[in-house]
């Protein structure tokens, strides 16, 4: 028998895009008598329900520390498995054995510089050297790396000189309680029609044209941002339009959805561009920035506009229809995170074989 390690440190919706891939990986592996499956997790998963077919070990040390990497080494020795899946460039240098790594995205190749982070100048760039050295030993020491785009395949190939057999992508996918619309009803500020963004405030996800193409509209839409707040909602031009609603259930995000005139992502770089997928799903109509993977994933299925011009947004959002929302469902249903993870273990055969 196999043994396949997975490494499910950033389980559950805690760790936001990549969390949830990692929980719908486990959720959705097809059985397999001949595979043992082991799984590395944190502390306060390791009692998790849906956890407990599998044997698990637990790792207390943060996957971007030096230390976590000792830590690592040291269970992988216990466990000794034939395959080694880290869901993150997080890869464990010492490890010798058969390694699948999974790239969400390289947005920090391209979003440089300290006013990409609340860190101090000179230990950003220390970090930011550090993410540069152990992406490029993750990607040369992988026998195989899976990202979410055809996108970053691509910029993967290009970047570090890979063959395209060396690199797969699965698409996403969306998660039941979207694709059944379940939803819990929230208290909401709002006064007048608004949109909603979900996601962090990070300079790459473009939020101040959002806020520029709402205060172009004088008020006639609000801006509902879901988020829990950070630093970065300082750095934002100032509106008295704008609604923080804070970090909510994926079922409160579902009623907000349904309630609003359209979801807006007006990111310049995207992993992947969940949440409009998910948005999508209730059928809500999508506007989405012409930049980097969203094109890939959304298709036909949405409104673009040039990330850098607030007027062309704010005339989007003033002409939305509903019209979108078929187009939506079909383009919905291409992806499936039954499929991205039977996709996976295949991957995972072979390698092993």
């Amino acid at each position: 028998m196999k043994t396949v390690c997975i490494d499910a440190r950033m389980w559950g919706i805690k760790h936001t895009g990549i969390g949830r891939y990692v929980e719908n990986l486990i959720d959705n592996l097809p059985p397999d008598p001949q595979t043992n499956v082991v799984l590395i997790v944190s502390p306060e998963v390791f009692g998790e329900p849906k956890l407990s077919r599998f044997n698990k070990y637990v790792a207390r040390h943060h996957p971007y520390s030096i230390s976590s990497q000792f830590e690592m080494f040291w269970l992988l020795l216990k466990i000794r498995p034939d395959l080694l899946h880290v869901t993150h460039f997080t890869i464990p240098v010492l490890w010798p054995g058969k390694i699948v790594i999974t790239i969400h995205d390289l947005i920090k190749h391209l979003s440089v510089g300290v006013k990409t982070s609340t860190r101090n100048p000179v230990l950003y760039w220390f970090k930011y050297l550090g993410y540069l050295l152990l992406v490029r030993i993750a990607v040369s020491k992988s026998n195989h790396i899976i990202v979410p785009a055809e996108y970053w395949k691509q910029f993967l190939i290009k970047k570090y000189s890979l063959s395209p057999s060396k690199v797969s992508v699965t698409y996403e996918g969306v998660s039941d309680t979207y694709l059944k619309s379940v939803s819990s009803e929230t208290k909401l500020p709002f006064t007048k029609p608004f949109v909603v963004y979900t996601g962090n405030l990070y300079p790459h996800k473009n939020i101040r044209i959002l806020i520029e193409a709402i205060n172009i509209l004088h008020g006639k839409y609000q801006l509902g941002i879901i988020c829990a707040r950070s630093v970065f909602a300082d750095r934002l031009p100032k509106s008295p339009h704008v609604k923080f609603l804070g970090k909510l259930t994926d079922e409160q995000a579902v009623y907000v959805y349904k309630k609003s005139t359209a979801f807006v992502t007006p990111s310049l770089i995207e992993g992947f561009g969940l949440p409009g997928l998910e948005a999508m799903a209730v059928g809500t109509p999508v506007i989405a920035a012409n930049a980097s993977v969203l094109p890939e994933i959304y298709g036909p299925a949405c409104v673009y506009f040039d990330p850098h011009d607030s007027k062309d947004l704010a005339n989007k959002i003033n002409k939305i229809s509903k019209s979108l929302v078929l187009l939506a469902y079909k383009q919905v249903a291409k992806y499936s995170w039954v499929t991205m993870s039977s996709t996976t273990w295949k991957i995972y055969q072979k390698i092993l074989h």
